[in-house]
């Protein structure tokens, strides 16, 4: 559970960056498809620094050429990019404080559509008053894909009676799951689930050096398990499949 939650703590991060980086070159606008922000973003000078960054070979197949941040695998190779290509040039002192100021000044609706506010809950960010749009019910399979961003426009819906209530607000135990709410544990197990969450870490994703974000996928992983990254280990391979194997003796 703790490895999980770095995971969701580093693809709220990358969310967060390429959010950012949406707003910045993208400017959507609230009865528009997300798509249209994405297409200016691919015309956009920030979007050339980052292709200029990745070569072509490494860049996600079917996004060779375009912004189109619809999947947390997507968003995470972008995120991870625009860290150093995009938030380090923005002010501010930490990478924190400088995606802060982002939140803080985003359109409300965007922030809401894209369930930013989840985002900011898990990394602690400063948010608008949303109060203007949280009477406007969410879409669960979006949900569902975050960190992915939305494909289609908000549709401006009043909540229903029959609505999945739990996502009017931010509740992270569908994202973190919170011992004390299974009523199935013993007490012993319970204390014991309690003592494990709180150590499970909350210290700020670290980046990945710009060089490694070139590698190919397994060397990636092979680097970063060899630097001590928890939750990685070095991919390995059955000898029978990758050609280390003489073929005579794959079939003794």
């Amino acid at each position: 559970m703790a490895e999980r939650w770095q995971s969701v703590r580093r693809g709220a991060l990358d969310h967060a960056v390429v959010l950012g980086f949406l707003l910045r070159y993208g400017e959507p606008e609230i009865d528009e498809p997300f798509e249209e922000a994405c297409h200016r973003v691919t015309e956009s000078d920030g979007w050339k620094d980052y292709q200029d960054i990745i070569p072509p070979k490494m860049r996600l197949i079917g996004y060779e050429e375009r912004f189109a941040p619809h999947d947390r695998g997507a968003v995470v190779q972008i995120g991870e990019v625009l860290r150093h290509v995009f938030v380090s040039r923005l002010p501010g002192r930490t990478e924190k404080d400088k995606l802060n100021a982002i939140f803080k000044s985003a359109p409300p609706w965007i922030i809401w559509f894209t369930f930013a506010d989840y985002t900011a809950a898990v990394l602690d960010l400063e948010l608008p008053d949303l109060s203007s749009v949280s009477r406007f019910a969410r879409v669960r399979t979006i949900f569902d894909i975050w960190w992915g961003l939305p494909r289609g426009a908000l549709e401006r819906r009043p909540w229903t009676k029959d609505c999945e209530r739990e996502l009017a607000h931010v509740d992270l135990s569908l994202l973190r799951p919170e011992p004390g709410r299974d009523r199935l544990l013993t007490t012993r197990e319970r204390k014991r689930r309690i003592a494990a969450s709180a150590n499970w870490p909350d210290e700020w994703p670290s980046m990945y050096p710009l060089d490694w974000l070139r590698l190919t996928r397994t060397d990636f992983r092979s680097a970063i398990a060899q630097a001590g990254v928890p939750g990685f280990t070095p991919e390995k391979r059955h000898p029978e499949f990758c050609g280390e194997m003489r073929p005579e003796l794959r079939y003794r």
